[in-house]
């Protein structure tokens, strides 16, 4: 299922993060500017502290939509707005069993580059896939700042995560310092850069990138 934007602008911020991203070429000009669905994604982060909390905030986020008069099916109406929601791990797959339900993707909040091995902590490609996950976050700016993620782990997570058949949203942002120092389109331009390297021009269909700010 799709919503309408206004329907999500109020339903998403009952999560614990909520941001919209724009698809690849978002800024084209002609045809191409709305070739692609706008997305709605709200990632939860480190949120909320149970299973049953994140189960309740599930369904109370289905039975919002549902009273909502705007909602769409996923092909009925022009313009409407893919909803996607980012559990935390343990959360990912009994959440996923109450909203998809209402047509509502999940996604991983990251994956490690490596099929498997001595990874303590760390998750695969293969394992959140399999747990129905359609979507990975790749390059959010709390995984660069707090977890050092950089550039060519970054890159390889996106071509990870392209490998298995979900898509990644690129995040991409420049820090309050590199605000300060006015190269914010430069820092983008390069993580852009880094992070998409070796990506085709037929697997960027199915990449997404959002600006966080």
């Amino acid at each position: 299922m799709k919503f309408t934007a206004s329907l999500l602008a109020a339903s998403l911020a009952s999560t614990a993060d909520a941001f919209s991203v724009k698809p690849a070429g978002y800024a084209r000009l002609g045809s191409e500017l709305y070739a692609r669905q706008p997305i709605m994604a709200g990632n939860w982060k480190m949120n909320p502290s149970t299973e049953a909390d994140a189960l309740n905030l599930a369904n109370g986020f289905v039975a919002l939509l549902h009273e909502m008069e705007d909602t769409c099916a996923m092909d009925e109406v022009e313009g409407c707005t893919e909803v996607v929601l980012f559990p935390p791990f343990p959360f990912i797959s009994k959440v996923k069993d109450v909203v998809g339900k209402a047509g509502i993707a999940v996604g991983s909040q990251q994956v490690y580059y490596e099929d498997k091995g001595a990874f303590t902590g760390s998750v695969s490609a293969s394992m959140v896939k399999s747990v129905g996950c359609e979507y990975v976050l790749c390059g959010h700016s709390e995984r660069r700042t707090l977890f050092s993620d950089d550039d060519v782990n970054i890159n390889a997570k996106v071509k990870k995560t392209l490998e298995f058949g979900m898509k990644p949203i690129l995040c991409i942002g420049e820090t309050k310092e590199e605000f300060d120092l006015g190269i914010t389109k430069e820092v983008c331009a390069m993580q852009v850069s880094k992070d998409l390297a070796g990506v085709s021009k037929e697997d960027m269909k199915n990449v997404v990138i959002a600006c966080e700010f």
